[in-house]
């Protein structure tokens, strides 16, 4: 069943402006009905420069059709109780927008640059990372100087808990199998990390279970699933903040399913998909533990060994036949990847680039289907993320600035952008921001704003949302405190008398930093809540709430924008409570608590 949209690649300029469907006939049905001029914009023959944004601009256009599938393919799941069907021949829900190679990129060359050009990568050396912020002279002079692989390095450093530290120093020891325990934790696992990581169906791990249950060929790759499903079952119901504790973090179960991972990883020649499961949750018990290059390097074996699989089919990708688990494994790769990427700007292992050209993944247990429209939107966001990294983050947009990596300050890193050119690309994407909110069915989609929702995968779709909102309207903010901070230190003197900014005055300007800073506010309500406890979230969403209260501390040291926030001083110490319930010595969490300390906010009722 093939669900590609018939859709105009461009639309006509009204229907743009407002924000209608527009059919690509000429005149379009929107325009004859409104007695309009149905003009479309011209495309030029030879191919634009990727640093273009009136290109950029085009190409987010091009791209709605990728989102109209996602909705189309979310409401048909929350619609059907029974399997869906995929035609061989169409399979691939992008077939309407075909990139100039279909080929797979290689594993060992890295990205093809064919599939890099047209598409939305995040870039290396892009400028959204935290520390980017840190680098900045205000926050610099506040808080210190860091290098950009500060937090890398803080994790680098730190040593592996318990058991996990002396992997090969003894004989490989089972942990004991009592049933009701077993059944405890995996029911933990199915309720509180499966919806997060549905990688397979409970039928699938029962045959796996069952055949631990046995006793037979211990060192299968089955048994380890079952052991970091245990793992995952115990860690996550660790809510007290235990580091030290081995049978708290579920160790007994985790140490023997890396140790046999770890075997099959570099004794087997052929890619597995069983190993490819195995790893991501690795993967996913290093989230929940805080660690995200442990995490990260699970992710990436799973990903090497999946674009290996595919590699060896020899097919193209849209003729492909991909299994359930195949899709759910690929996904999951995808997203890890890109949120590491996004968060330490980690080598890529080439799985990105396939995003925009593997078909969605279909549900194959009516039970399951809300976990999989949740999954489906989750990485319909990342996606959508990973377009803004590009269009308003990549190291071309600061090519002006002195230093690429990081620039001296945010006016240099978006100069080579004008107000108008900025204000559409911003424009367009939050417009694809609120397409992808909208594609989530009635019933699943969280109420914006910092209401309680009834799971967490509704609460991390609100976390993502505020997070792509916030950093579509980042650059504006950034660029006002930049030029009033500027214009304070050329005239200390005479800070309470200083001329307004024009840039401020820009029409929309202060809105789109209004924008910006509630989106900061309400991420920290919401992601807040999340911190609380484990999950594989739990290193990403502290790294956005600084960078989120670094936002709001600038806006709160600025006086155009100093009215807009509330009273700050209650939001910081809500956070740094949570921060300190995992802040052991030298962690990242710990550096993050130091930083925190240091901005000082101050209370704009009293100003």
């Amino acid at each position: 069943m093939n669900y590609t949209r018939k859709r105009a690649l461009l639309a006509c300029d009204f229907c743009r402006h407002r924000k209608r469907r527009c059919d690509g006939k000429k005149p379009c049905s929107t325009c004859r009905d409104s007695n309009a001029d149905c003009v479309y914009k011209e495309l030029p023959f030879e191919r634009v420069e990727d640093s273009s944004p009136t290109a950029v601009i085009d190409r987010l256009a091009r791209i709605e059709t990728l989102l109209e599938h996602q909705s189309h393919q979310i409401n048909h799941l929350s619609t059907r109780s029974s399997p869906l069907s995929y035609p061989t021949s169409q399979a691939d829900y992008f077939s309407a927008y075909q990139q100039p190679s279909e080929y797979l990129a290689s594993t060992s060359a890295g990205i093809d640059p064919q599939l890099d050009s047209p598409q939305f990568l995040i870039p290396k050396n892009h400028a959204t990372l935290p520390i980017t912020l840190l680098s900045l002279p205000m926050v610099r002079d506040r808080v210190g100087e860091y290098p950009r692989d500060y937090f890398f390095q803080i994790e680098e450093k730190l040593p592996l808990p318990g058991l996990l530290g002396k992997l090969y120093d003894s004989p490989l020891v089972w942990p004991s199998i009592d049933i009701e325990t077993l059944d405890i934790l995996t029911q933990n696992y199915f309720r509180n990390v499966h919806p997060h990581h549905p990688l397979f169906t409970p039928a699938m791990f029962k045959t796996w279970q069952d055949e631990l249950m046995q006793e037979k060929d211990m060192e299968e790759i089955g048994t380890a699933i079952c052991f970091c499903v245990y793992a995952l079952g115990t860690i996550c119901s660790n809510t007290s903040g235990d580091h030290e504790n081995d049978e708290a973090l579920g160790l007994q179960f985790f140490q023997p399913a890396l140790r046999i991972m770890l075997h099959k990883l570099v004794w087997e020649f052929r890619p597995s998909i069983k190993l490819c499961q195995a790893l991501l949750l690795a993967a996913s018990y290093f989230a929940h533990l805080g660690r995200p290059l442990h995490s990260w390097k699970m992710a990436q074996f799973s990903s090497r060994m999946f674009l290996g699989l595919l590699e060896s089919r020899q097919r193209y990708i849209s003729s492909a036949e991909f299994e359930e688990a195949e899709l759910r494994t690929f996904w999951q790769c995808f997203t890890v990847e890109c949120d590491r990427i996004a968060e330490l700007d980690v080598p890529r292992s080439g799985i990105e680039p396939l995003g925009d050209r593997m078909r969605l993944l279909h549900s194959t247990d009516p039970s399951d289907n809300e976990n999989t429209i949740y999954f489906i939107a989750e990485h319909a966001i990342r996606r959508l993320l990973n377009r803004i990294h590009n269009s308003l983050y990549g190291p071309e947009i600061a090519q002006t600035s002195p230093n690429p990596v990081l620039p001296t300050g945010p006016n240099q890193a978006w100069q080579s952008l004008n107000t108008q050119k900025l204000q559409a690309l911003s424009t367009e994407l939050n417009r694809q921001l609120e397409e992808w909110y909208f594609s989530i069915p009635d019933y699943l989609r969280p109420a914006k704003g910092t209401l309680p929702l009834p799971n967490d995968r509704a609460r991390v779709l609100r976390v993502r949302y505020y997070a792509a909102r916030h950093i579509i309207h980042r650059p504006f903010l950034l660029q006002v405190v930049s030029r009033q901070s500027e214009g304070q230190s050329q005239s200390p003197a005479s800070t309470s008398i200083l001329s307004p900014d024009p840039y401020s005055e820009t029409p929309g300007i202060l809105e789109k930093c209004e924008t910006c800073i509630d989106s900061c506010i309400t991420y920290l309500y919401n992601a807040i809540e999340m911190i609380d406890k484990r999950s594989p979230y739990l290193w990403t969403f502290s790294q956005s709430c600084l960078a989120c209260l670094i936002m709001l501390w600038m806006a709160d040291s600025t006086p155009a924008l100093h009215h807009y926030l509330p009273h700050m001083q209650p939001i910081q110490s809500m956070l740094l409570t949570k921060l300190r319930k995992w802040a052991t010595k030298d962690s990242t969490f710990a550096a993050e608590i130091q930083i925190i300390e240091r901005l000082v906010f101050s209370d704009p009722m009293e100003a």
